[in-house]
């Protein structure tokens, strides 16, 4: 029984749960591009030699920088790896949660204000429940474009995974479900 146990736990493999949205990150860097090119044609065109070089260096910068940012929104936002779920809401942080410390997923949705006309609409998010035993992990810094994480809820925004739906949240339910399954019965 030993051995099967060892086995279960040692056959799991890394499996993403839920993926990051790139998009908006990629408007930025299509904007960012066609604004350095832009930028490098005007001022070729209207101004003397010498600046043309600089423009050209910064504007290739900025879209590194900007293609850069479009990889990292591209990583996983849930990724289930042995006894550890990898979150990430933010663009340079991933946090390593015990798989024992997470209780469940359920969808929601949270109000959003639109800047330009005052009125709210809903935007689809997935929340993650982590256990109230679990101190450490009830809040941690987030990009609150990405999502938030305080009082053991950890939200993923809409906006910046793949695309949520309840049946998407049903589906990595029954993975941690799995998951979990799995771990108990390498420990056992």
């Amino acid at each position: 029984m030993a051995a099967e146990a060892d086995l279960i736990r040692n056959t799991h493999r890394r499996e993403v749960w839920l993926r990051g949205n790139p998009r908006p990150a990629l408007a930025l860097l299509g904007i960012v591009g066609l604004s350095a090119v832009a930028m490098a044609v005007v001022v070729k065109l209207a101004a003397p030699p010498w600046v043309f070089v600089p423009v050209v260096v910064v504007g290739i910068v900025e879209v590194v920088v900007a293609g850069f940012l479009a990889w990292r929104a591209s990583r996983p936002r849930l990724v289930w790896d042995g006894d550890v779920v990898e979150i990430r809401l933010a663009p340079f942080g991933v946090h390593r949660v015990p798989l024992v410390m997470v209780e469940c997923v359920f969808p929601g949705s949270r109000s959003i204000v639109e800047a330009t006309e005052g009125e709210g609409r809903r935007v689809g998010t997935l929340i993650l429940r982590i256990a109230e035993r679990a101190g450490e992990w009830q809040a941690r810094s987030t990009s609150p474009s990405w999502g938030s994480w305080e009082d053991g809820q950890v939200v993923f925004d809409g906006r910046w995974c793949e695309p949520l739906s309840p049946q998407l949240a049903r589906d990595i339910s029954t993975r941690l479900l799995e998951a979990r399954r799995r771990d108990a019965a390498g420990q056992q």
